[in-house]
């Protein structure tokens, strides 16, 4: 068993499902203590469960700040804090829901924020925090979530200076094959990733375990910091429709 995260107390933030998940598990395989956190008690224990082995949980809610604040309040021995938690949309300017852009925004920048805010403070020296972005679709396909995720990349650049020696980064995925596509009808799901897929340059979109290794290749990497790294199969060579 790889044992380099050893006795190391690593929380990651929206770890009960897809990549998150994913990446949980591939931590406590590391010998981490691991906390997984999120806003249903009932997924946590589940995903626990799943994991395997002493898992903590907590809950906490990235949209609220003073759930954040809260749950980071006793806390100051993190070694590598990871969050996942945040919503995507689509859609350009002319044709966006208000309510699910201002959701997008508020959960994947704002939620972020706060993580950064109040958790980054309670990371040790050397220690890291890893944020979730993305990569690929243009603003006209999906505004607010690319606006966010331009928000998250200049939130990283900050925090890197004003946490250091605390190392910050964010992993930006494109399309992956996780749970959070189940509320779309098969078909329209399978047309969706077959178009994209064949206009990418790696020709299919990701799975889990394609992402899932590069947040630990982040905060593994004593040398990487400031940065966003895109994982989108080549999705910037591309003009995707």
């Amino acid at each position: 068993m790889n044992t380099t995260l050893a006795n190391k107390n690593v929380v990651v933030i929206g770890g009960t499902s897809g990549i998150g998940l994913a990446v949980a598990k591939l931590i406590a395989q590391r010998g981490a203590n691991l906390t997984i956190v999120s806003r249903s008690v009932e997924r946590l224990e589940k995903a626990a469960k799943e994991i395997g082995g002493n898992v903590q949980i907590g809950t906490i809610d990235t949209l609220d700040e003073n759930s954040v604040k809260e749950f980071f309040a006793n806390r100051n021995d993190i070694d590598h804090l990871l969050n996942f938690a945040g919503d995507s949309m689509g859609g350009g300017v002319m044709d966006t829901d208000i309510s699910q852009a201002r959701n997008a925004m508020e959960s994947k920048f704002w939620g972020q924020f706060y993580v950064g805010r109040y958790g980054g403070v309670k990371i040790k020296s050397g220690g890291s925090l890893t944020f979730t972005g993305g990569s690929g679709p243009r603003p006209h396909q999906a505004i607010a979530t690319v606006a966010a995720n331009a928000g998250v990349s200049l939130l990283v650049e900050s925090l890197a200076k004003e946490l250091a020696p605390v190392r910050v980064n964010v992993v930006s995925p494109y399309y992956v094959d996780t749970p959070m596509w189940s509320g779309m009808v098969d078909a329209e799901r399978k047309a969706l990733f077959d178009n994209v897929a064949k206009q990418l340059p790696i020709g299919r979109i990701a799975k889990i375990e394609d992402v899932a290794p590069t947040f630990l290749h982040v905060f593994e990497s004593t040398y990487l910091n400031g940065v966003d790294i895109p994982v989108n199969g080549g999705a910037v060579l591309q003009t995707i429709e």
